[in-house]
């Protein structure tokens, strides 16, 4: 399609010369159409992390995902290595690796994470307003490479830390245990995304102390300064806010395999309105630290439980097993903070600082206009700005404008075309271990009986045990998180770490998209609450206010009572 190729012909997706490969659509981590300038930054460096990793890690199955666009939207592309000794050769190489890391773990993260911090903290000491513009380029292209760099650290991380969680998944199905069961030896740990939530609790805590709960509800983000400014309480919530901010608030609001997103530190508003909404949960007597005891608690009931069936053999294999599932499932929250949110915040930071100079020489409408061109676009204009400012200034004025109102076109006219959920060789059956943990790809979602039907029962993961029945609210994306009530049942497409903060008010989750590994998942059993994920048709049958009873047992969501008007 034209929107595509205007994107990037080079990754654009042609059914008919791509047959060969089997193409799925990402909602997990892109449920919206993409933009330029995300397609030819985080997008790649996706494809070639999986790659990179793939080859070093000698992952057994396969080299790596592909990604491409179509019809505005992404597509990962699975090809499986077929010759049997191949796979053989790669995967005594990474069955060593694996062993390695079961037994070190903290180790092999430690160091690849300690990079990833170290290569945020040089790209934040910089400041981008104060570069000249052919300092700001290669602060550009140092930013670019470096978020590269940490989709390569990412799957190398990843291949390991999957495969030893299904390595004691399966040494607990071998004893009777089922994954529903043994998550919950794996959770209550402190993660980065904990460390997020209790911050936040905290602050609400500090607010309702204060005596300003009516003024942070009162008050929108941009006029949050003002309100609190002139008073001593207010400026000392306002000290905390900010240091709080400044540790946790560069995640991108929304999907955080796009830049064109802005992060907390831009608008905070998604984290006011999490603060305020936490104010009813306090009057209903719900306290986050207790609710985190009692999830502990739990961890500690069932890994005891289990240790009382196991042999003294089994039980030797479960205790090195055990530790080493517990830190790689706290790595999927980890990374997400460091990688998937922090390194993406990067990137788009050093975006908008370029965005900023496009728009002073008159080239932009608005900074965040730079979103609407490729990378390799931007790299040329900048280019040619250092090159001679009034020149090329001249040069690209007749260029960048009209290309950029044509691709936010292209980009709103992408939210209503039919892009179909999987394309190209299509398998029969998914053996995929990854594609089923993350992706959540059943044999359902390969051969769907109708995406976009309107049902009364749904089928999916059972993400969190528990059962719930209340209100449905459906969230498509962060500018509807205010809508958000305490007690809802939230219904969205996926969650990403920039969700969290809502599992302190909600009862209950359904999601389209994603497997056991997911962050919805995830996210739900820290907080003891159910979650039904992978259902691939919630966000279509579900509709707001509907009373829907969600069994994160069984996997199951059924709507017992529609809203009125809703058919």
């Amino acid at each position: 399609m034209p929107t595509d190729r205007s994107i990037s012909s080079l990754r654009t997706l042609r059914p008919d010369r791509d047959a060969d490969i089997f193409w799925f659509r990402d909602d997990l981590h892109q449920p919206y159409p993409i933009s330029p300038m995300g397609m030819t930054t985080i997008q790649k460096h996706h494809a070639w992390g999986y790659h990179v990793a793939s080859e070093q890690t000698q992952l057994p199955p396969s080299k790596g995902a592909h990604v491409k666009l179509y019809r505005g939207r992404v597509y990962l592309g699975f090809a499986l290595i077929d010759d049997p000794e191949e796979v053989a050769r790669r995967a005594k190489a990474f069955g060593q690796l694996v062993e390695h890391c079961t037994d070190h773990w903290a180790e092999f993260y430690g160091g690849y994470i300690s990079e990833v911090i170290a290569n945020l903290a040089s790209l934040a000491a910089v400041d981008g307003d104060g570069l000249t513009t052919p300092h700001l380029l290669d602060y550009l292209n140092k930013s670019e490479e470096i978020n590269r760099r940490h989709w390569e650290i990412h799957f190398i991380l990843m291949y390991p830390a999957d495969t030893i969680y299904l390595e004691f998944e399966a040494f607990c199905r071998t004893h009777g245990v089922e994954e529903a069961a043994f998550v919950n030896m794996l959770k209550g740990f402190n993660s980065m995304s904990t460390q997020t939530d209790e911050g936040l609790w905290h602050l609400a805590e500090a607010a309702d102390k204060a005596g300003l709960r009516d003024r942070l509800r009162n008050t929108t983000a941009g006029m949050l300064r003002d309100a609190l400014a002139g008073d001593p309480n207010g400026r000392e919530w306002l000290d905390r806010f900010d240091e709080w901010l400044e540790r946790f608030g560069n995640r991108i609001s929304a999907a955080h395999l796009d830049v064109i997103f802005p992060t907390w530190k831009e608008d905070p508003t998604p984290v006011l309105e999490t603060i305020n909404s936490y104010f009813a949960r306090m009057d209903a007597g719900w306290h986050l630290l207790q609710a985190r005891d009692e999830v502990m608690r739990q961890r500690d009931e069932v890994i005891a439980a289990v240790e009382q069936k196991l042999t003294a053999e089994d039980k030797l294999v479960f205790e090195r097993l055990l530790p080493a599932a517990q830190q790689v499932y706290a790595f999927q929250e980890d990374h997400g903070f460091y990688i998937d949110a922090g390194s993406t915040a990067a990137l788009h930071n050093s975006l908008m600082a370029c965005g900023r100079r496009l728009h002073r020489c008159g080239l932009l409408e608005r900074a965040e206009d730079v979103f609407f061109l490729t990378f390799s676009e931007l790299v040329e204009i900048l280019g040619d700005l250092a090159r001679d400012e009034k020149i090329g200034t001249y040069h690209h004025r007749a260029l960048v404008p009209s290309l950029v109102a044509e691709r936010k076109e292209n980009r709103e006219a992408a939210t209503a075309l039919d892009a179909p959920l999987t394309v190209g060789n299509v398998p029969s059956t998914m053996s995929d271990p990854i594609a089923l943990k993350v992706f959540g790809i059943v044999d359902e979602v390969l051969h769907p009986k109708g995406e976009k039907q309107m049902v009364e029962r749904l089928e999916g993961f059972a993400g969190a045990a528990g059962v719930v029945e209340g209100p449905a609210r459906v969230i498509l994306s962060f500018e509807e998180f205010p809508t958000l009530q305490s007690g809802d049942i939230l219904v969205c497409p996926a969650t990403s770490t920039a969700w969290t903060p809502l599992f302190l008010k909600i009862a209950g989750v359904v999601t389209d998209t994603g497997g056991m590994l997911t962050h919805a998942a995830i996210a739900a059993r820290e907080y003891g609450i159910p979650a039904v994920v992978g259902t691939w048709n919630a966000t279509n049958s579900i509709r707001d206010g509907d009373i829907i009873r969600v069994d994160g047992s069984a996997g199951v969501v059924q709507v017992l009572v529609r809203a009125e008007g809703r058919g």
